[in-house]
């Protein structure tokens, strides 16, 4: 059994990395336009707001750049992941191996491009922002792997739906555009009302940008108590993604 559990997690793996290559087979600057993407988004933004939240924000550039790296991540890793189904249709149906593997291995491959974002951000912080301890590093770690749990979770409860709705992409596109704007990426929570914050917590990446900005950027880890609690919804939706995915994956298949 454990022999099979390895092949299965070796398996995934392959699809992966097999993924992440052809993704920037025959560019000339290959896997920087991980990079590339992010970064321009981000001097076009700082551009334009820095002088709207520099005065009042310390380290802006360096929250903007924080909040566009981690909300890429999320918003890459989870189209990534709703596609990931559909976008394997040619293994899917030629070969017999549990289905879950190309949900997973697409999962994993924007964690790979997210890893070449992660030490940049790092670098940039550590040169330009203010002293770090390695507990505040390990914290953006850690957030930067919750947000993994949340495209895992988002792609296992999708994937398998949208064999059978292909509109679901074009809709979460849309949903990704809104949100993105309702999350503190570009501007800081306090210049909100009290009275609208917690709405804009519905958004699931609100809390984990807002958090790590704050460990980063003010040394302050807010109250464990909102991370379990943060951290017992992400295990819901896992096992909610867990439990769509294992009754619609069959059906999915005819769709393909």
């Amino acid at each position: 059994m454990y022999q099979v559990q390895g092949h299965l997690w070796h398996l995934t793996w392959v699809l992966a990395r097999a993924d992440f290559k052809l993704r920037y087979h025959g560019s000339v600057l290959g896997f920087f336009w991980a990079l590339l993407k992010p970064l321009f988004i981000f001097l076009v933004l700082n551009l334009v707001f820095s002088h709207l939240f520099s005065s009042g924000v310390e380290y802006y550039s360096l929250q903007l750049l924080t909040g566009i790296m981690l909300w890429n991540f999320f918003a890459e890793g989870s189209m990534l992941g709703l596609t990931s189904f559909v976008g394997k249709a040619h293994i899917l149906t030629k070969m017999s191996f549990p289905r879950w593997v190309v949900v997973v291995a697409s999962c994993l491959q924007s964690l790979m491009s997210f890893a070449v974002n992660f030490f940049i951000l790092v670098g940039a912080l550590l040169l330009f922002g203010p002293t770090l301890a390695l507990w505040q590093l390990l914290m953006l770690l850690a957030y930067s792997l919750l947000i993994f749990a949340v495209i895992l979770a988002f792609s296992l409860l999708t994937s398998a739906l949208f064999a059978r709705y292909r509109d679901l992409n074009q809709i979460w596109e849309v949903l990704l555009t809104g949100g993105f704007f309702a999350a503190p990426v570009i501007y800081p929570m306090t210049i909100l009302p009290e009275s609208l914050r917690n709405w804009f917590y519905l958004n699931p990446m609100t809390f984990i940008i807002e958090h790590a900005k704050g460990v980063i950027f003010l040394a302050e880890l807010s109250r464990p108590d909102h991370h379990l609690i943060y951290l017992g919804v992400v295990l819901v939706a896992l096992l909610l993604g867990i439990w769509v995915f294992a009754r619609f994956q069959g059906r999915a298949v005819e769709y393909l």
